[in-house]
């Protein structure tokens, strides 16, 4: 069963070091880990940078924050509809006090003005009642090229999309989704 995750990264009480890099599996590039105590991570710099700072801001339980790497500079919804959006979000994510995220290697795929960036992650969340969650999914993040951009407000680097399925299994085993597109 597909659906939307949506998720930010960056941990201060987790840090991959060389050995530990050796023992992932050979595609994949980084094993990170957030509570609510990591240290506020932020960066829009790459697709790899936002779907971190994505599950960063969810750890934190900054859901408006994580919710906002989704946005177009211009919302494409009316109000009501972004609203509605924004509290099924905050409903499925609001409540996460800890996340592990393993990544795995992305690719991009540009075209006229346009990058698409495909970054395949396995997340386990635990919820503040104990229940703990695990995904396997594919964030599609989408940057128009900022010197083609000549209107207001900026449109940034965003996940534009999320294909997720539930999974069970060994954490550290299971292998990265085909996030080709």
């Amino acid at each position: 069963m597909s659906h939307y995750l949506l998720c930010t990264f960056f941990c201060a009480t987790f840090v991959t070091t060389s050995v530990q890099a050796k023992d992932l599996a050979e595609n994949e590039i980084s094993l990170m880990a957030f509570a609510r105590s990591s240290a506020y991570y932020d960066d829009r710099t790459t697709a790899l940078d936002v779907v971190q700072s994505y599950y960063n801001a969810i750890s934190l339980g900054q859901v408006a924050r994580a919710f906002s790497y989704t946005l177009h500079g211009t919302p494409e919804e009316d109000a009501g509809q972004l609203q509605a959006e924004y509290q099924s979000f905050s409903e499925a994510y609001g409540n996460i006090v800890e996340i592990m995220v393993r990544y795995g290697t992305g690719f991009t795929s540009a075209g006229t003005g346009t990058e698409v960036t495909a970054i395949p992650v396995i997340a386990t969340m635990l919820s503040d009642n104990g229940l703990r969650t695990m995904y396997s999914a594919c964030h599609y993040a989408v940057q128009l090229s900022p010197s083609a951009q000549d209107y207001v407000p900026f449109d940034p680097i965003r996940i534009d999309k999320t294909l997720s399925d539930a999974v069970d299994g060994d954490f550290t085993a299971l292998p990265m989704p085909d996030c080709r597109f």
